[in-house]
């Protein structure tokens, strides 16, 4: 889920001046109604330069997994459907949860990039057929950090 439906399903007002803190608190109480593993995407990270960040919990450790990516200015629909189907996909291949967070923050990434460079209709979602070779690629460098 995003930053937006986090907040919505925790009735928060939504701030995307969220604290790591204040986010990490949010998916513990999210954890805390059912599933193990929550991951957030959309988080904004503060500081130089324009980066957004995905931040995921796993219940069972109690650890929390940080993969940060450079935001562009633009949208697409279904991209959350593939990144979910990505992490999914890896976590099924063996992955670990860092490792699935990785991969598909830097395909959905990908996607983005390849898309956002053409003239293209944005409401048609990304262009995965330029990328999908790229799922089979080992992950070139991994970009996951553990939050204390």
């Amino acid at each position: 889920m995003d930053l937006t439906e986090a907040a919505l399903l925790l009735d928060r007002p939504y701030n995307p001046a969220v604290s790591t803190a204040e986010i990490k608190e949010w998916i513990v109480d999210l954890a805390a109604r059912g599933p193990r593993i929550v991951i957030v995407t959309s988080v904004p990270e503060m500081g130089p330069g324009h980066k957004t960040a995905v931040i995921a919990y796993d219940r069972e450790d109690r650890r929390f997994w940080k993969v940060g990516c450079e935001y562009l200015p633009t949208s697409y629909p279904g991209t959350g459907d593939a990144f979910a189907s990505v992490v999914v996909g890896s976590l099924l291949q063996g992955d670990s949860l860092p490792m699935a967070l990785d991969r598909a923050v830097q395909f959905i990434s990908l996607g983005v990039r390849a898309t956002f460079g053409y003239a293209y209709d944005s409401h048609q979602g990304i262009l995965l057929e330029r990328i999908l070779g790229h799922l089979r690629a080992s992950v070139p460098l991994s970009s996951y950090e553990l939050l204390d």
